[in-house]
């Protein structure tokens, strides 16, 4: 009896459901068929997003992962970068989800760079509502004129952001690693070209609560109860 029930509260976490859920994504489309008139309204959940450190943007035509099609399918890009040698990691794009009640946070994006545009960016994120931000990730645009996809594991880089009603996302232009000046995709650096951004996604999985994991437990322990009389 003693090793039936051992073996019932072990094994609860592998029946108990992993239930991972968008809990913010912009598609930044709109319905009147115009690329150029997209939207900030998040197309699934709830969460916004603003310009930062003097950064403008424009909707223009999306990636071709969005479901949507052509004029429907928008992308968002920012531009308006610092100047060469200066400001890194101070303009671009802010984000906002709650993750109260989840974790295992990932963020997924498609993006493209024209020649001129720069090529590396942060991934910043905050844990205190913008109090302080650490940049978790930096990648490079391999080509310009070409849709690519990035997903990061918010949780593995920078794990306070899980059950957080605070946290926050940046992705923001950064110098060439190892140095102080920009370096652009594949000809000379100008900030005005900037990153377009479709399919924008924060997903995360749901925190069980301690009284539906008991529950649970208590569940299982009563069908072994049971089991065991029946048997005896």
């Amino acid at each position: 009896m003693k090793k039936l029930a051992t073996f019932l509260v072990l094994n609860t976490a592998l029946v108990l459901p992993i239930m991972a859920a968008p809990l913010a994504q912009w598609s930044f489309n709109s319905d009147d068929g115009l690329v150029s008139t997209g939207s900030l309204t998040p197309t699934i959940g709830s969460g916004s997003l603003a310009l930062i450190g003097g950064a403008t943007s424009f909707f223009t035509s999306g990636s071709p992962n969005d479901p949507a099609t052509f004029p429907l399918d928008s992308s968002l890009s920012v531009g308006n970068y610092p100047a060469q040698g200066v400001g890194s990691g101070t303009t671009g794009l802010e984000g906002w989800v709650s993750t109260l009640g989840y974790a295992d946070v990932m963020l997924s994006f498609d993006f493209k760079t024209q020649p001129s545009g720069n090529k590396w960016f942060a991934l910043q994120a905050s844990d205190n509502s913008g109090s302080s931000w650490l940049d978790v990730a930096v990648f490079g645009v391999s080509a310009a004129d070409t849709w690519f996809t990035k997903t990061f594991n918010v949780s593995s880089l920078l794990p306070s952001v899980n059950n957080n009603l605070g946290f926050g996302f940046r992705l923001v232009a950064a110098f060439k690693p190892g140095t102080n000046f920009y370096e652009a995709s594949e000809a000379g650096y100008n900030g005005d070209f900037g990153l377009q951004s479709d399919q924008l996604s924060v997903q995360a999985t749901v925190v069980p609560e301690p009284t539906s994991l008991w529950m649970l437990v208590g569940g299982l322990l009563t069908c072994g109860l049971a089991l065991t009389k029946r048997r005896a």
